[in-house]
């Protein structure tokens, strides 16, 4: 197989999309010339989709709607709904996602705009191919197919004027022309690729109503230059045979990525016109002119060759919301620029949250776009990290970012130069955390995020206990004390047990497993579970070792009731006489580190930190680093709903066992506060 003619690759693009939705909601537009309108404050409203019947009339798009009316009295008008004072495009969204819906059932699709999409179709054809078993085509099956460069006599063409005719003799001689014994044959791959196009828009009018045309070749680039050629409601089949004579007399701007700043550059430096014309050109003159892998891409691309693959995508890569304010609209003030940026928040807010639920992903990037005017520099992007889904926070995080473009100097309330456009967009999506993967990333939720995820946590754990209580936890588990409890019991040799480290909610969102190690035994602490190294030999010291910084009261601690519960090894004489431990009024807890022998010195501060605390003491260090990395964005909030109640009696006690690694708290917390245990 000739290089570049391994795929089969199409571009379905929906035919006057805005159109077709109105006119599923309104039969009464149905072959009536019609445009699709935003606004009606100013001669009508601007059109941003046009009907072919009203093409014809020479109705354009970025026309005024009155201005089309003097062209085609006639002329239905259908304007789009407003929410928040701006367009709601959310009935063509839902539209687009129906119809992906239906592609994705024929191969793996791409979605490129709201009603575009790029489908690989190479394994679809090879399986059709095997099930074929040489059959041929019949023509029937390419009703509305166009095969360019067929029919291969102009004669013909000229002396005819039923397009339809014309085409119908093209696909007879492509047909002929087909070896169909050769299943690997190019040509033969890209007509049953356009038989299974046929199948999936037939099957895309009949599920949503609306109609498409399609392109088919080997690439994006062929595919999405052939999708044009022969609309609405039709499919076009370029070979790579028929490059040399499409590229021929075609404008290079035409062609997919070089309709901007690269396409004008070959024109101006070269002194061409057409896609063809680069083929006189070497691979190392186009590299001088144009860098050495632009180059290389352009020698192929003009030619007809190109590798960008289809990626699997039927969701869009950013969700975005702008508004312009043209002419007298623009924004003076700092008041109007912070009253649109919330707008904006306000509907993407609605949207993040509907694509959260819909699609389970988070976006971590929001980007603001403004325009203003005036000369250079007056068109302006600005990134930073998006933490929640907040329209209040989105839109102050978004004035931060743009606030030093005014240059109003003096007068606070004036905005200089005025705002013609404004523009949120988010992006970077990934999977939403489960309870198996949650890391550091869940500090960065609200609080009241934060508090309903924790009850949901410890809900899902207790209806786990409830049904298995005999069943032995795995390494993932976080409260494991009902284990421990079970594994102690059967122990033969009575041996006397210091205490059990009972996992917190806290700590079940430490975002690394770590190990620690002491001089006499070893466990594992993975996500808060602790593991011991022999589960037969469960001793004092195996026990000892993880425990953490807390008291053994409160919620998920032993209780006393629960101790009566408790074999002999269990009993409180026992748990007193625990080395590392002190007793006060009925309640153990932690004694001081520093008077014990069990120590191990931290290289990053040179404190001595208690074996059990010292993987703890590690992740704090990391939360620092991270909380470094975050400094301006402001992403940690004031978490005042999430202050830990400590008994009097022990909080003097608790105080003195942490000072030596977590600095005093003021009005506002940094990462090391949410280290700190829940309160009961």
């Amino acid at each position: 197989m000739v290089r570049g003619q391994e795929r089969v690759v199409a571009l379905a693009d929906m035919d006057c999309f805005y159109i077709q939705v109105e006119r599923r909601l309104d039969p009464r537009l149905h072959g009536k010339p019609c445009v699709v309108v935003q606004y009606k404050t100013w001669k009508g409203g601007g059109i941003i989709a046009v009907s072919y019947e009203a093409r014809a009339f020479g109705v354009k798009r970025n026309m005024w709607a009155a201005d089309a009316k003097k062209l085609c009295p006639d002329l239905e008008l259908a304007r789009v709904p407003e929410a928040r004072g701006k367009a709601d495009l959310t009935r063509y969204r839902e539209a687009s996602i129906e119809v992906m819906e239906v592609m994705s059932r024929f191969a793996v699709i791409e979605r490129a705009s709201i009603d575009e999409a790029y489908l690989d179709l190479t394994q679809a054809v090879q399986e059709r191919l095997k099930k074929m078993k040489g059959q041929h085509i019949p023509v029937e099956q390419l009703g509305t197919t166009y095969i360019q460069g067929f029919p291969n006599n102009p004669e013909e063409e000229e002396n005819t004027d039923n397009k339809e005719e014309i085409r119908q003799r093209g696909v007879c001689q492509w047909l002929t022309s087909l070896p169909f014994g050769d299943p690997s044959n190019p040509e033969l791959q890209l007509t049953v690729g356009a038989v299974i196009m046929e199948e999936m828009r037939a099957a895309v009018e009949s599920v949503t109503g609306f109609q498409c045309s399609v392109g088919i070749s080997h690439n994006k680039v062929l595919a999405k230059l052939a999708c044009g050629l022969n609309k609405p409601n039709r499919q076009t089949l370029v070979s790579q045979g028929a490059v040399p004579q499409l590229f021929s007399n075609m404008p290079i701007g035409n062609i997919r990525n070089l309709g901007g700043k690269l396409g004008a550059s070959i024109t101006e430096c070269l002194g061409v016109q057409y896609m063809g014309e680069l083929i006189q050109f070497t691979e190392s003159q186009l590299q001088t002119h144009f860098g050495e892998k632009t180059g290389s891409w352009l020698y192929e691309l003009c030619r007809g060759i190109d590798f960008e693959p289809v990626k699997a995508r039927q969701l869009p890569k950013s969700i975005g919301c702008s508004k312009n304010f043209p002419g007298k609209t623009a924004l003076v003030t700092q008041k109007q620029v912070q009253y649109w940026l919330l707008q904006l928040a306000l509907e993407l807010e609605e949207r993040l949250n509907k694509d959260k639920d819909q699609n389970n992903r988070l976006a971590k990037q929001l980007t603001v776009g403004i325009h203003m005017q005036g000369g250079k520099h007056t068109n302006l992007t600005r990134c930073c990290a998006l933490s929640q889904y907040d329209a209040q926070k989105i839109s102050r995080d978004a004035f931060a970012l743009i606030q030093n473009c005014n240059t109003a100097a003096g007068q606070q309330a004036t905005w200089t130069p005025p705002v013609t456009l404004l523009q949120l967009c988010v992006s970077k999506f990934s999977e939403v955390p489960t309870l198996s993967s949650v890391d550091i990333t869940s500090f960065l939720t609200n609080d009241s995020q934060r508090t309903q995820h924790t009850s949901t946590i410890k809900e899902s754990m207790s209806a786990k206990f409830l049904e298995s209580p005999k069943k032995e936890t795995s390494k993932k588990a976080v409260n494991t004390i009902e284990t421990l409890f079970q594994r102690a019991a059967k122990r033969k040799q009575g041996r006397a047990i210091a205490g059990c480290f009972v996992p917190d909610v806290s700590d079940m969102i430490v975002p690394t497993a770590t190990q620690t190690k002491s001089s006499h035994n070893s466990s594992q602490v993975s996500e808060g579970l602790m593991e011991p190294s022999n589960p037969n030999m469960m001793g004092e010291q195996q026990l000892m070792e993880p425990l953490q910084e807390a008291t053994l009261t409160g919620e998920g601690c032993v209780s006393s009731s629960e101790m009566k519960m408790l074999p002999d090894s269990f009993k409180e004489e026992n748990v007193q006489a625990a080395p590392g431990l002190l007793q006060e009024g009925g309640a153990m807890s932690l004694a001081d580190p520093s008077s014990m022998d069990d120590c191990l010195l931290c290289e990053k501060c040179n404190q001595k930190v208690a074996v059990w605390e010292f993987a703890e003491h590690l992740d704090y260090h990391f939360a620092v680093e991270l909380q470094n990395s975050f400094l301006g964005s402001n992403s940690f909030r004031s978490a005042e709903s999430l202050d830990n109640p400590v008994k009097e009696k022990n909080k003097s006690r608790e105080q003195k066992t942490t000072s030596a690694k977590r600095p005093k708290q003021d009005g506002t917390r940094t990462l090391d506060f949410f280290f700190k245990p829940l309160p009961p």
